[in-house]
C-alpha cells in the first residue's frame, strides 16, 4: 500500500481527470475490471459524484489496509444499515484541475489497492449521457470500448 502510482497508472490518472473534466451534465461513466471491479461516476450540474464497489459486490473483500488508505483519500465507506453498499466521493463544482488530479489518483490506487487491478489494461470504460446517447470517451485511449468484450 502507499506505493507509488507507476507510469501506467499515472498515465491512467491524467486521462481521467481530463475526461473528468469534459463529462457534460447527467452523463454517468463507468470504468470496470473483470470480476465486478468498478468505479461509476455520476456527473451534475452542481457535482461529481462516484462510487467505488464495495464488499458486497466482490468476490475478494478489500483488505483492511486498503480500507483505511480510501478512507484516508477522502471516500466514504459503505453504510449497510442505509443500503449504500459502494464506498463514495462526491466533488462539488467549480473544481480545479489539481482537485480533479486527486480524485483520478484516489480513483486509480482504489483500483489498484483496494480492488486489485494490476494495471490499468484491465479496464474498459462505457459512458452516456441522458440526452445524447454515448459519450466520446477517447481521451481514455483503448479502454474506452462500447460494451465490455
Amino acid at each position: 500500500m502507499n506505493e507509488p502510482v507507476t507510469a501506467d497508472w499515472e498515465q491512467f490518472v491524467q486521462a481521467l481527470a481530463q475526461c473528468l473534466s469534459e463529462l457534460p451534465s447527467r452523463a454517468t461513466l463507468i470504468i470496470a475490471a473483470p470480476g465486478n471491479r468498478y468505479v461509476q461516476f455520476m456527473q451534475y450540474d452542481i457535482k461529481l459524484s462516484a462510487e467505488l464497489a464495495g464488499d458486497h459486490y466482490l468476490t475478494q473483500p478489500i483488505p483492511d489496509a486498503a480500507a483505511q488508505e480510501l478512507r484516508d483519500l477522502g471516500w466514504n465507506e459503505p453504510m449497510l444499515r442505509r443500503e449504500v453498499d459502494n464506498w463514495t466521493r462526491t466533488m462539488f463544482w467549480p473544481i480545479s484541475p489539481r482537485s480533479l488530479i486527486e480524485f483520478a489518483r484516489s480513483v486509480a490506487i482504489g483500483f489498484r489497492d483496494a480492488l486489485g487491478v494490476a494495471t490499468p489494461v484491465e479496464l474498459r470504460a462505457m459512458g452516456w449521457t441522458e440526452a445524447s446517447g454515448d459519450l466520446d470517451l477517447t481521451v481514455l485511449g483503448s479502454m474506452a470500448r462500447r460494451g465490455w468484450n
